[in-house]
């Protein structure tokens, strides 16, 4: 099941200039009850000293309705909370968030238990696949506890959803004869050999939904892969990574398009490009898993010519105020993406030159991981600001609008080119009323040595 994610709360009653998953704002002003707010979302309910408080609903452009209870302008104490994408909260909130005691569920899977800040937290019930953990959960993922299938049940330690740590596997139901497994696992693989109880060997099980998902999966991506197009010698090449991190909303499909097409009127990324996409149609592109992604950059690594070739990169999804990018599927539990994860793929490649836009809230986390004299980093927002354009209501998100089709790609003069960027987004914040405690702040960096790449780049170009 997706996790949903939840932006911060809503502190003052105006002006609302973003909708819930893209912004968390401040601001002082008073507004009667009944109110349609600057981004078109409407509130009806109590208020008080000028804040939601009371009961209430919030209604936003994008289809999502929160009724319930609010103190100070957030959402506190018991509500529900009901998404376009087709799960629905029912639970307790905590100054925004799902945090306490709480029901989530959509059409394939169910969790009952403790949230704390959107993300299950102690103890739960997750449902899904035909699966159940009943475990204690951190951060959204379960720790310790069981997983029960039809072939067998698993008691012990996970990471990242796998078995890991010291766990037992008993087999049941027809396969209860093979006996079971006790020691230590690996990212799923048994690794204690020794301590398989029974000597017969274990049949090929049918393939949960998620495992053929998962095996297809890896199929699209190395077809992208094998597809990849040869650097040209003596030749500037472009390789393209994009990434849309979460898959219940459309908007982050069209924002990888946008983006590529926008890149191709520099460079021909045509087949020098992997698109990575977590959506609710998962055959569309390979899937936005870290693995992927780390498998996505060394293919385009072995591509490229590190003397010659840039390595550009476009990530966007919801920002977690940690900093983290979200990647949810529908149906699969993924890891996040934090920057210090991506710092850890791009380590080991040759590459030295690279472009990385980051279009998510609290984006400008991303840089002080990442930079370096060979790379420009591009993000849509301060560290501790959020951003603009998230919800399927847009064609795109604003900071990839504003790159790669208003202002556009002008890498002789990266700096000239993000102060464009910059003001354009300041236009369009203005444009809508939006408080300057509100404005997103955009970010970048540009290393020294890549500027002077790009200026001699640009010159010898005809």
């Amino acid at each position: 099941m997706s996790k949903p994610v939840v932006s911060s709360p809503l502190r003052r009653a105006f002006p609302l200039v973003a909708i819930l998953l893209l912004t968390a704002c401040d601001a002082p002003q008073l507004l009667p009850p009944d109110a349609r707010l600057p981004d078109g979302s409407t509130y009806s309910g109590d208020i008080q000293d000028g804040y939601f408080h009371g009961e209430g609903v919030q209604e936003f452009a994008s289809g999502m309705v929160y009724t319930g209870q609010f103190q100070e302008g957030y959402w506190h104490g018991d509500g529900e909370l009901e998404s376009p994408a087709g799960w629905h909260y029912e639970g307790e909130f905590q100054k925004g968030t799902m945090s306490g005691q709480g029901v989530i569920e959509d059409d394939g899977s169910r969790y009952e238990g403790e949230f704390r800040n959107g993300e299950f937290h102690g103890e739960g019930r997750y449902e899904a696949g035909g699966s159940v953990y009943i475990a204690e959960f951190e951060d959204g993922e379960p720790v310790e506890g069981k997983h029960v299938t039809d072939y067998g049940t698993y008691e012990g330690e996970f990471r990242d959803w796998y078995y890991h740590g010291e766990g037992s596997y008993a087999f049941t139901g027809e396969s209860e004869d093979l006996g079971s497994l006790t020691g230590t696992w690996e990212f799923g693989e048994f690794v204690d050999q020794e301590e398989y109880v029974a000597e017969a060997p274990v049949p090929e099980e049918p393939a949960l939904f998620t495992e053929t998902i998962l095996v297809e999966d890896r199929r699209r991506l190395n077809n992208q892969i094998e597809s990849l197009a040869p650097e040209q010698a003596e030749a500037a090449d472009a390789y393209f990574l994009a990434v849309g991190g979460d898959g219940t909303e459309s908007v982050f499909m069209r924002d990888i398009q946008v983006a590529k097409t926008g890149l191709q009127a520099q460079f021909d990324v045509e087949n020098r490009a992997i698109m990575l996409l977590n959506h609710r149609d998962y055959e569309t592109f390979p899937l936005a898993t870290r693995p992927s992604i780390a498998s996505a950059l060394e293919a385009l690594d072995a591509q490229m010519n590190p003397e010659e070739d840039l390595l550009v990169v476009h990530l966007v999804s919801h920002g977690m105020q940690n900093g983290q990018l979200l990647l949810q599927q529908p149906g699969i539990e993924l890891p996040n993406l934090s920057p210090q994860d991506f710092a850890e793929m791009l380590e080991p490649l040759n590459v030295r030159r690279k472009l990385l836009v980051i279009s998510a809230c609290y984006s400008g986390q991303w840089i002080e991981p990442l930079k370096d004299e060979d790379t420009l980093i591009m993000t849509s927002a301060r560290a501790d600001r959020t951003s603009f354009g998230c919800g399927d209501d847009s064609e795109m998100t604003w900071f990839t609008k504003a790159v790669y089709q208003s202002v556009g790609l002008s890498l002789a003069d990266p700096d000239a080119m993000f102060e464009d960027i910059n003001q354009q987004i300041r236009t369009w914040e203005e444009e809508i009323g939006m408080e300057e405690s509100n404005w997103s702040y955009p970010q970048s960096h540009v290393g020294e040595n890549l500027r002077k790449w790009l200026s001699q780049m640009s010159q010898t170009t005809p």
